[in-house]
């Protein structure tokens, strides 16, 4: 087995800044590369916990660990993960339904954002990724679905290598995220 590492010595891949106030006070993404990507496509001042080819058993060891000192009161945390381990999906609602909960005591919300569709990846198929989003939209609880899958579908979109997305497709993405986070909140800070 692999030496464990304090969670304070794994070398950082986040860059931690503050985000803008017109949306919240602080918003944190948790994924994988397609956050990644979102991230290098918008490069605003979020903080960003995302590694590449990352699931579930990341998510709960590395990735909401090394931001989870930051979530407090009217942080939006907005998770973005599945793709690359569909099967995983009751432990995904099972932990982000505890986490949400959690944090929603500290005044945070959680979001979290459906996986996007593919085009051809070898890995998984948009049966499988609508199977999963419908499994998590119908089971998550004090966490807000934001359904990006069905906006990319009838808007359109286009991807790097079946699973990434180009810099235009992120910020559409990410624009949506927000907008989202705007409508949910705008009624208790708007």
């Amino acid at each position: 087995p692999a030496a464990t590492v304090p969670v304070e010595e794994i070398p950082q891949e986040v860059v931690y800044h503050t985000v803008d106030d017109s949306y919240f006070d602080d918003a944190v993404f948790i994924g994988d590369s397609r956050t990644e990507g979102l991230r290098d496509a918008v490069n605003d001042d979020s903080i960003w916990s995302c590694l590449s080819s990352m699931g579930y058993d990341w998510m709960v060891s590395t990735g909401v660990p090394q931001v989870e000192d930051q979530i407090e009161d009217n942080t939006a945390v907005i998770i973005l993960m599945g793709v690359n381990d569909l099967y995983h999906v009751n432990d995904y609602v099972s932990y982000i339904n505890s986490k949400a909960a959690e944090w929603g005591n500290r005044g945070a919300q959680t979001y979290f954002v459906s996986v996007g569709p593919v085009q051809n990846d070898p890995y998984c198929s948009n049966a499988e990724i609508e199977s999963f989003n419908a499994a998590m939209q119908a089971s998550l609880s004090g966490v807000t679905y934001i359904d990006v899958y069905s906006h990319l579908v009838s808007e359109g979109f286009s991807t790097v290598d079946g699973t990434h997305y180009p810099d235009s497709v992120s910020v559409d993405i990410y624009n949506y995220i927000l907008d989202h986070l705007e409508e949910q909140r705008s009624g208790i800070w708007g």
